[in-house]
């Protein structure tokens, strides 16, 4: 390449670095998909404040938490390269550090549901290790589960929608009351109300889609709430481009993506999830399962 003119030479060696970059890029987005990260998260009573801000647990104190779930959601198992035994290893050391009271799973079972017979099999293996523990296994239906109904048992966890599960908190005695909503899908989306939850109880409701969270009525009792739906983004790009090409998703433009964060009242976990949505590519936004502690 010595006897190439210097302006050439800069411009193989850019394009050389490029490519490499390309490569590289590719391989890690190819990869991400098979790594689970298995995330510990500290959810605490919200303020009041109006806006949306990441809350942060420092600061805060609890002897215990009122209640330990297991929560993983958007398996997509059609596309997901997490197998079934990584997720269940991971919920039988989480149980053996401490244990959990319940496993929750936030909705979209497949990409279809009209081939979720290898959703419904990933189902089943994480109900049988559930059943081993002594642990109820919950769940709602996301987007991609339209047409599928939960309710028989097909689904192999207990379905939430529109009902109350109630606990009582390891720390303060108090009545929890774990609920879901029902995912109407995209085309013609509906907002479903959120049952009513007596005032003298802490409500942890689980439902799809976080930008649920802005069609909250006037009176709704939301303290805790576990959504998915949005993967991080799944291929993080500059100034958020995933969601604004790809995507209309209302709370991604106010960057909340993933993690905890405080509205109104209401404390929102949104996980990145487990699988894949249309391509089996992750970039920056490893799968997710998380051991979900609410002080309350």
């Amino acid at each position: 390449m010595s006897g190439l003119p210097a302006g050439l030479q800069i411009l193989i060696i850019v394009l050389s670095v490029l490519l490499a970059a390309v490569i590289f890029l590719s391989v890690w987005a190819l990869t991400e998909p098979h790594i689970l990260k298995v995330t510990r998260i500290k959810m605490f009573p919200a303020g009041k404040t109006s806006g949306f801000k990441k809350q942060s647990p420092a600061g805060t104190s609890s002897a215990a938490p009122g209640l330990r779930l297991f929560f993983f959601s958007d398996l997509h198992a059609d596309i997901c390269l997490i197998k079934p035994e990584r997720l269940i290893s991971a919920l039988q050391e989480a149980h053996a550090s401490s244990p959990l009271d319940a496993v929750v799973f936030g909705g979209d079972i497949c990409n279809n549901y009209q081939i979720n017979e290898k959703g419904l099999s990933y189902l089943k293996k994480i109900s049988e290790a559930c059943s081993g523990l002594g642990i109820p296994f919950y769940g709602v239906t996301g987007n991609h589960d339209i047409g599928f109904d939960p309710s028989d048992g097909q689904a192999f966890f207990e379905c939430i929608e529109n009902r109350q599960i109630r606990f009582i908190s390891h720390s303060t005695g108090k009545t929890i009351v774990l609920t879901g909503v029902d995912d109407s899908g995209r085309k013609n989306r509906v907002w479903y109300e959120v049952p009513a939850v007596p005032s003298d109880c802490v409500s942890v409701l689980t439902i799809h889609n976080p930008d649920s969270i802005l069609h909250f009525r006037e009176g709704d009792h939301v303290d805790f709430m576990l959504s998915g739906h949005f993967h991080a983004g799944q291929m993080k790009l500059p100034f958020r481009l995933e969601f604004l090409v790809l995507r209309s998703d209302k709370l991604p433009q106010q960057n909340v993506i993933e993690g905890v964060f405080e509205h109104n009242g209401t404390t929102m976990f949104i996980t990145r999830g487990v699988g894949c949505n249309k391509l089996p590519l992750r970039f920056g936004a490893l799968p997710e399962v998380s051991v979900v502690e609410i002080y309350a």
